[in-house]
């Protein structure tokens, strides 16, 4: 890790007041050790936490690819909590307020994925996403990292710890809306841990809810154009981004724009909205999907795969839940690229070997 990306960490553990981790003296939540590893592999999701069937399915799906394929952690888009994040309702009653808070995390969260506990050290790391943090508790998303084996969100916006040094991942916190937090304040912080040259050969990926370019519902509206003026330049093409995975619209998308490659992962939970591909030279339609879905990312010093998975069959409520059977759960599309290949819209990839 870089003496910046370091210090940012730094910064978060003095923001969070806790104390410290296993792996990082000052964290109240363990965080696991990964850089000694040649090769990650990472599962990526959005818009899940629903607490219906279509969520616990997809669930079930992601836990049975990951199994058989060895992921490290997970990086989940935003929109953990539908519909209005965490409600506290009991607002005079700690024990109440408490049971409430709990009861929602594990209804949408900590049920649909229990299955990953299996998984040493696995952990899914979180920003929010408009639905997160409209009108209720976006600070319990934070604190709930000391009462969960698997969530981890130390800050709105972070660098995730201890990873190899030839990769960073960071993650954004997106609202351009409400909060109105992603701004150049956010941007020059992250700047701080991307644009770091100590190591040129790393792999930067970013991860945040908010989508740059999309195919699908949610398509140019204000909140995408103003997350593309913040980032595209002033982040991504300044700090060398090679990778930015978001969710916010519901389906499966990968696209390449100049100089990166962009995923939308908003289908865990919710499937919608038709694809209208892009015009033009500088932007080009890999992959789009409406199944419900996720994704795979398998990453080593040299090469990026990205797998899209299908989840056929799935619809957002039901009663009961029913698992995928064999046949449902579908690899939709493979990508494979090294850096010179990143953000190359003319670039077409052979098959991954």
């Amino acid at each position: 890790m870089s003496n910046k990306a370091i210090h940012f960490v730094a910064i978060i553990v003095l923001f969070l007041s806790g104390s410290l981790g296993a792996s990082l003296p000052g964290w109240p939540f363990d965080v696991t050790d990964l850089r000694d590893r040649n090769e990650l592999v990472i599962l990526v999701f959005g818009d899940s936490g629903t607490g219906k069937a279509g969520q616990y399915r997809v669930g079930h799906a992601m836990y049975e690819v990951c199994r058989q394929r060895g992921c490290d952690f997970a990086l989940m888009l935003g929109d953990n909590i539908y519909d209005d994040g965490i409600e506290v309702r009991a607002r005079s009653d700690a024990d109440a307020s408490y049971r409430e808070i709990l009861e929602q995390f594990d209804r949408k969260f900590e049920a649909p994925y229990r299955s990953f506990s299996e998984f040493t050290g696995f952990h899914f790391w979180a920003v929010a996403g408009n639905h997160d943090y409209r009108r209720n508790a976006l600070g319990s998303m934070l604190t709930y990292s000391e009462f969960s084996k698997l969530w981890r969100m130390p800050a709105l916006h972070y660098e995730v710890p201890l990873l190899p040094d030839w990769i960073q991942i960071y993650g954004l916190h997106t609202d351009t809306d409400e909060r109105r937090d992603l701004n150049g304040l956010q941007i020059a912080s992250a700047k701080g841990a991307l644009c770091d040259e100590s190591n040129p050969n790393r792999w930067k990926i970013v991860f945040g809810h908010q989508p740059v370019y999309n195919s699908g519902h949610h398509r140019g509206d204000a909140n995408e154009r103003r997350t593309r003026a913040l980032v595209e330049g002033p982040l991504f093409r300044e700090c060398d981004v090679h990778v930015y995975l978001a969710g916010h619209a519901h389906h499966q998308e990968h696209l390449t724009a100049r100089g990166f490659e962009q995923v939308v992962q908003g289908a865990a939970g919710k499937s919608k909205g038709r694809n209208r591909p892009p015009q033009g030279p500088f932007l080009r339609q890999r992959h789009f999907s409406r199944h419900f879905g996720f994704s795979v990312l398998e990453v080593n010093p040299d090469r990026i795969r990205l797998d899209f998975y299908d989840v056929l069959n799935t619809r957002e409520s039901g009663r009961g839940f029913t698992p995928p059977v064999e046949g449902e759960i579908v690899l939709g599309h493979s990508w494979c690229g090294t850096r010179e290949q990143i953000g190359r819209p003319e670039f077409d990839a052979p098959p991954c070997s």
